[in-house]
């Protein structure tokens, strides 16, 4: 088949294109072309911006059989792509997030759930507007695209990598922050595993005008997930469980930490990607092993993580010293009260 892939030089667009091309896929990749992508051998750029009417039309006419979007992140970049290849495809590959969801329905979430309304849920939003827009046009004419829906990816390459944020922490021996309990499993799934449902759309029967959910199935809490990642690179972990509620009154922004969900319990049921799609999920040890083992052979500390995207309010020696107080003051408050406690409520002899 031939395939275009827009944003095919990113993180998760490369990994998708080397699962094409293992495949036998002809691929070529929509990019600006600014700097010389690292593609693989008999992977084509095709020169363009997104944003540019005439060069999605360029594209397609060269006359590929699917589109597979990576990097659209708004309503009208989803909108271009539709007027460009409408009529032109067979099938459209929508990579979409379940962040467009507003999970209202009971456990575990799933495909049925209304999607986000509120402007002021920004990326989900954004998102969700794309999802729109191609169910609209499906309705419309019959616009062949499949929405493809995980939760956060973590893998080889990542540049907001969760992972690396606890793995630079652990190997230079500073406390990892964590909000609240940190019993909250996480909300994840393996690359690998996305772009292989992602190439499984291409072909697949009865699909066009659907959604699919996808996140691994294993339920790893935050302290679970820390504690592996420190074990892989053969490290303790100093974990510090802090409230969010004070680290928000001393200036952090609770998105910084990774896979904080405030406390919520969110599954998602992916039922229809397994029975639709061939979805089979890669075990979670194996593939955190992989990504660890990734971040480790490239030195952690030179590869980026999640305080690139959202950069933490103080260096991590300040953050070292926050912890070192709290954890000296939260003490002294727990022997005061204790004291205090035993001493009124004892009766006296």
């Amino acid at each position: 088949m031939k395939v275009l892939v827009l944003g095919g030089t990113g993180y998760i667009g490369s990994h998708a294109v080397e699962e094409l091309a293992r495949r036998g896929h002809q691929v070529s990749v929509f990019a600006r072309g600014h700097t010389r992508p690292q593609l693989p051998e008999n992977v084509s750029l095709v020169k363009g911006d997104r944003h540019n009417r005439e060069d999605l039309a360029r594209a397609s006419s060269r006359g590929f059989d699917a589109v597979i979007d990576i990097n659209a992140y708004a309503r009208e970049q989803t909108q271009a792509a539709i007027n460009a290849f409408d009529g032109a495809v067979s099938r459209f590959v929508h990579l979409s997030t379940m962040a467009v969801c507003r999970k209202e329905s009971f456990l575990p979430v799933d495909e049925d759930d209304p999607l986000v309304t509120d402007p002021a849920a920004g990326y989900g939003y954004d998102k969700a507007e794309c999802e729109r827009a191609l169910r609209w046009a499906h309705t419309k004419t019959g616009f062949p695209f499949v929405s493809v829906r995980p939760t956060g990816v973590y893998g080889p390459r990542d540049r907001k990598s969760r992972e690396n944020y606890y793995l630079r922490r652990i190997m230079a021996g500073d406390p990892v922050i964590v909000p609240d309990s940190g019993a909250v499993p996480i909300f994840a799934v393996y690359v690998g595993d996305v772009v292989a449902v992602l190439a499984n759309a291409l072909d697949a029967e009865g699909v066009a005008g659907a959604a699919y959910n996808l996140s691994q199935p294993e339920l790893v809490s935050v302290n679970k997930h820390i504690s592996n990642i420190a074990r892989l690179a053969g490290e303790q972990a100093d974990v510090a469980h802090v409230p969010a509620r004070l680290l928000e009154r001393l200036g952090f922004n609770l998105l910084q930490f990774p896979y904080y969900s405030r406390e919520r319990l969110i599954v998602v049921d992916t039922r229809a990607a397994r029975r639709d799609l061939g979805y089979q999920p890669t075990p979670y040890a194996r593939s955190l092993a992989e990504t660890i083992g990734y971040l480790l052979e490239h030195d952690p500390e030179s590869q980026p993580s999640l305080e690139e995207t959202i950069p933490p309010i103080m260096p991590r020696s300040r953050e070292r010293a926050l912890i070192d107080r709290y954890r000296r003051e939260i003490a002294e408050l727990e022997d005061r009260l204790t004291n205090d406690w035993l001493n009124e409520a004892l009766p006296e002899v």
